[in-house]
Formats: C-alpha cells, structure tokens, sequence
C-alpha cells in the first residue's frame, strides 16, 4: 500500500487560509481519489490566533470571544468555512470514497470556551519555553534553548512550545475526532445520501 502525504504535492502551500493553498490541496486530494482511494481523512484548520506565538506577536487589543487573536482566528474560521465546502463537493464527485472531515476548528474552540473541563489550567501559556506569563513565550528563546524549561506537569497545558500542543491536548482532540462528536463522513449510496456523523 502506497501512503501519500501533503509532502507529495506538485504545488506549495505558501500561505495558511490562502485559497491557494486549498486549490492545491484538492488538486491532491483529486489525483488521489482518480487514482482509486476511497478512504480520506482531511483535517481542518484550529484556530490559530489561539497559539503562544500569535498571542505574543499580536497587538492586545485584537481578540476575540476565545480569548485568541482575532484577525488569526477570522483567517483560519474562512479557511475551515470554505475547506468544508470543497470536501463537500469532494464527496459529491466521487461518491464511492468515504471522506472523512476532522472538525478541527470546533473541537479546539470547545477545549478553548471550557479548559478545566478537559483538565487543562493554562490555555494561553506555553509549558516549554522561557519568558513567563502572560504566554511563557519569548521567540528568540524558544524550548530546547538553553535559557528554556519545561513545567512539571505538562498535562495541565494546552501548549507546547508556542506552536505545538502538549500530549494531552492532542489526546482530547483525537477523543472528539474518534468518537465522532468532531468528525463526519458521508456515502452516497444507490443515489441516497447516508450520513456518518457523531460516530453513527
């Protein structure tokens, strides 16, 4: 069996939430589904004004609901709109794949309105890095600079390193994507549309 990644793509994804870089993507997804694929998982964007790095960079006067940048977070939310759009129509031109979308954005935001009820006590602030609150974030002194630490307990943090989410965090978010609460697939069969959504 042949494993095909983003890193086969006859184009570059220069800039996130670009309409580019979703034409490019679908340009891969298509020769693999013409080539006879007929299971995808496509991940969508989370939002990435919600990120150390972005938080630090930002003036403090652009956020929004989440808490995040908000110029960052309308980018990624346009991108997820219009990519959930495109893997629709995917579904559409080859009904015979299951194409499952990873619901990325929601499943972040949901963490991000409620951290204490997934266990986390630091949304913002990064575990691995040097420059203490409000994000523990310094870009010239990122982790694994000798000025940089990590914090004992890991577990407690959304972030990484500025970029990156912590172990747990991906443990949650690959919960939501498993059970099905964040993740949906559809099949056309014999012409009627069967939908696959919250793990049903």
């Amino acid at each position: 069996m042949t494993m095909h990644t983003l890193l086969d793509l006859p184009c570059q994804v220069t800039q996130l939430g670009s309409l580019q870089s979703i034409i490019c993507i679908t340009g891969f997804l298509q020769t693999l589904l013409k080539k006879g694929v007929k299971n995808i998982v496509v991940q969508g964007l989370p939002p990435t004004g919600c990120l150390p790095l972005a938080m630090a960079l930002a003036p403090v006067d652009d956020r929004d609901d989440l808490g995040g940048v908000k110029t960052l977070n309308n980018q990624s939310y346009t991108h997820t709109v219009v990519y959930q759009k495109t893997v629709q129509d995917l579904r559409k031109w080859f009904p015979d794949a299951v194409i499952t979308y990873l619901d990325y954005w929601n499943a972040y935001s949901m963490v991000m309105k409620n951290p204490k009820k997934y266990g986390f006590k630091e949304p913002f602030m990064a575990c691995c890095v040097s420059g203490g609150p409000p994000y523990n974030f310094e870009v010239f002194s990122t982790c694994g600079s000798s000025d940089a630490s990590a914090y004992p307990n890991p577990s407690q943090y959304i972030n990484w390193e500025g970029v990156h989410l912590t172990e747990a965090m991906y443990k949650v978010l690959s919960r939501m994507f498993l059970s099905g609460t964040q993740s949906s697939s559809i099949c056309f069969l014999e012409g009627q549309e069967t939908a696959r959504v919250n793990g049903s």
